[in-house]
């Protein structure tokens, strides 16, 4: 049964990567209105903003979720898919967030959708937004892993500013 003072926002929209900010720092942080103000940081264009979606329902890129985490003294590391899962020293963590290939009945094409994990008390539970109820994942690597092995999916690693990347992913 999931954690009960556990954050986490349900998706609306296409504001997943809204949902994974606020449910990465367990608050409601940010809203669009926070996220396009980022964009607008990035790119002055109101209407053809290439960081969020042009009809203004959100769809941010990866550029808004380092931005807005580095408002809290985070940062997003890439992780290296050629790299072995248990390379990751996972006590060094935040969150782990993926961007994975979604089709929605909205706009009928390919795109992407965002969602964290995050560890609580030594349980690691998925925070997606489209879940009704966060979930808890009993084999994290093993959740890693079987998202590392679709070809399309990203993964990144939030980590503290002041953490040493070099010793966040083993890769000797």
């Amino acid at each position: 049964m999931p954690n009960e003072e556990l954050f986490h926002e349900k998706q609306r929209l296409q504001y997943c990567l809204v949902h994974t900010v606020n449910n990465i720092l367990q608050k409601a942080e940010f809203d669009p209105a926070k996220m396009d103000e980022i964009c607008y940081a990035f790119n002055e264009s109101k209407w053809f903003n290439p960081h969020r979606s042009w009809i203004g329902t959100g769809n941010y890129d990866i550029n808004i979720l380092m931005a807005a985490l580095q408002q809290y003294d985070l940062k997003v590391m890439w992780f290296d898919k050629r790299v072995p899962v248990e390379k990751i020293h996972l006590n060094k963590l935040r969150a782990i967030v993926f961007n994975i290939p979604s089709r929605t009945l909205l706009t009928l094409y390919r795109g992407r959708h965002w969602f964290p994990v995050i560890e609580k008390n030594g349980v690691y539970y998925n925070l997606d937004s489209k879940l009704k109820e966060p979930t808890v994942i009993d084999d994290i690597r093993k959740f890693i892993q079987s998202h590392v092995d679709q070809k399309e999916t990203e993964v990144m690693l939030v980590v503290e500013n002041s953490v040493d990347e070099e010793t966040v992913v083993d890769k000797s």
